[in-house]
């Protein structure tokens, strides 16, 4: 996707985004108010989380890469300092803490993380909750033998790393996890590998299951694997944040809908 477009698509984003005052549906409004508007509530792991951010920023050791999905925009090699992986290849920080909040806000105790990268989102969605598991995919072993390395130091017991393909990990992983609580995507930004991932996160969804999708304006794969995934008739609800989307499958929602909200 073009530069271009895709500011012209994100500036129809924020004309037609909505705050809480914009959305009429209890549940969306409690969703904004308590993880969007709260973006000035100080976990206290927050703290120590962007202290660790700030120490990876300063690290310019160099590891290399093995990208299995669509590669990068910004890196034009596979030599990178993980100081840039930080700044290109990670979440930015509201990100990282709305994931955090998001555990906590769905009590996810099963929580699927696919693209694992230097594992600081890994580290947001750990300590959440010290009692959820977090079950990570890197398909790159030198992604994977940093981000270990990442978990040790901070002494995390409730993320396990698998250091494979997500098309042989994550099915293996489904018929050994009870159920699928939280669901994030973040890596092979390619319109079939992702409707792959959702499927098959489906078959261990259930009405409380959240999926998150990590850049769905990041080409138009992207954009058309998001257009059908919020459709698809197990979806009941969908949030659009331009940088990621949302779905839940609540039936308490009687008709499905679909929000674009400031973020």
């Amino acid at each position: 996707m073009s530069q271009l477009n895709n500011i012209s698509r994100y500036f129809k984003y924020y004309v037609n985004a909505k705050s809480a005052h914009g959305v009429h549906s209890p549940f969306v409004y409690k969703f904004v108010t308590e993880l969007l508007d709260h973006y000035y509530v100080d976990y206290y792991q927050f703290k120590e989380l962007a202290e660790i951010r700030k120490a990876l920023l300063k690290n310019n050791s160099v590891i290399e890469v093995t990208d299995f999905g669509v590669g990068s925009k910004v890196f034009k090699d596979n030599k990178r300092k993980i100081s840039d992986l930080v700044k290109y290849g990670t979440s930015k920080t509201k990100f990282s803490e709305l994931y955090f909040k998001l555990v906590n806000f769905t009590n996810a105790q099963f929580v699927v993380e696919l693209g694992t990268s230097i594992g600081l989102n890994t580290l947001y969605l750990a300590k959440a909750n010290s009692k959820s598991t977090i079950y990570t995919l890197e398909g790159c072993p030198k992604l994977a033998e940093f981000s270990k390395s990442l978990f040790e130091k901070q002494e995390i017991k409730n993320i396990y790393l698998i250091n494979d393909t997500f098309e042989k990990a994550f099915p293996k992983l489904l018929n050994e996890i009870p159920k699928l609580d939280l669901l994030y995507i973040d890596g092979n930004h390619n319109y079939e590998s992702t409707i792959n991932y959702f499927k098959l996160g489906l078959e261990k969804k259930h009405n409380y299951s959240v999926f998150v999708f990590d850049d769905i304006n990041w080409n138009t794969d992207m954009q058309k694997a998001w257009e059908e995934i919020k459709n698809h008739p197990d979806v009941t609800l969908s949030l659009d944040l331009f940088y990621a989307g949302i779905i839940f499958f609540r039936k308490e929602q009687k008709e499905k809908e679909h929000f674009v909200l400031k973020y």
